[in-house]
């Protein structure tokens, strides 16, 4: 479980994130949701630990952050990962990159690795392409692979900012159904999506958020005078166009 507690977080005396508190319960697929600016990617950093806490807490598996990032890590698919794509590397050498903490410092893959790296891009749909570069992949494809390293981390939970970005909507479903299938598997799994359509559709928690909490819960709970708090009211909720 991971619970937040009476965060603040402020940016030259604008007030990013305020009093912040509520719960992630283990093995549900949570989706945080909210306008431009509302403060989910920076919660997410919180999260991760890439930006430092001003006010407020956060425990993990009822371990404060700092302690539980010492021996532990998050899968993370980042909202935008740049790569030059004319880089000669591989969709396999980046999938094993997840797996960079497990090998020692100065050593090189081993067999044993690779055929772990490419059962996970199996689970992820991506083995076909295991060995074309990366310049070659599709948007979806490449996100695929960019899951196939989150999940090698080998954790628990996996975060995920917006991982519907630069894909055609057939993409995007088939990406939601293997999430979908990551969790009925034990994966904590944790979102910030836009699409509202999709998220209803696959998501089993909500977190509705705009700079201060409005909602965290099953998504059924969630009803349009709750949207309207989140994201305001002369909102209009419509199918994201892919």
């Amino acid at each position: 479980m991971i619970s937040f507690k009476a965060l603040q977080y402020h940016i030259a005396h604008k007030t990013i994130l305020e009093d912040i508190s509520f719960e992630i319960p283990d093995g549900v697929f949570a989706a945080i949701i909210g306008p431009n600016g509302a403060g989910k990617s920076t919660l997410i950093k919180l999260l991760l630990g890439l930006i430092e806490m001003q006010e407020g807490s956060i425990s993990i598996d009822g371990i404060p952050q700092k302690t539980w990032l010492r021996n532990n890590c998050f899968g993370y698919l980042p909202q935008q990962e740049e790569f030059d794509r004319s880089f000669p590397a591989t969709a396999l050498n980046i999938a094993l990159m997840g797996l960079a903490g497990n090998i020692p410092l100065g050593k090189r893959c081993q067999p044993e690795h690779k055929n772990k790296a490419l059962e996970v891009m199996q689970t992820c749909g991506i083995a076909d392409k295991a060995y074309a570069q990366i310049g070659s992949l599709s948007g979806g494809e490449f996100q695929r692979v960019l899951l196939a390293r989150a999940i090698l981390s080998d954790s628990n939970y996996l975060i995920l900012d917006e991982p519907e970005a630069g894909i055609d909507r057939p993409g995007v479903t088939s990406f939601f159904k293997l999430l979908k299938k990551l969790n009925e598997a034990g994966k904590t799994i944790i979102t910030i999506s836009h699409d509202l359509n999709t998220l209803s559709a696959y998501c089993s928690f909500l977190i509705c958020l705009n700079r201060r909490l409005h909602c965290h819960n099953n998504t059924e709970l969630v009803n349009a005078e709750v949207i309207h708090k989140t994201f305001g009211e002369n909102v209009r909720l419509i199918e994201k166009d892919y």
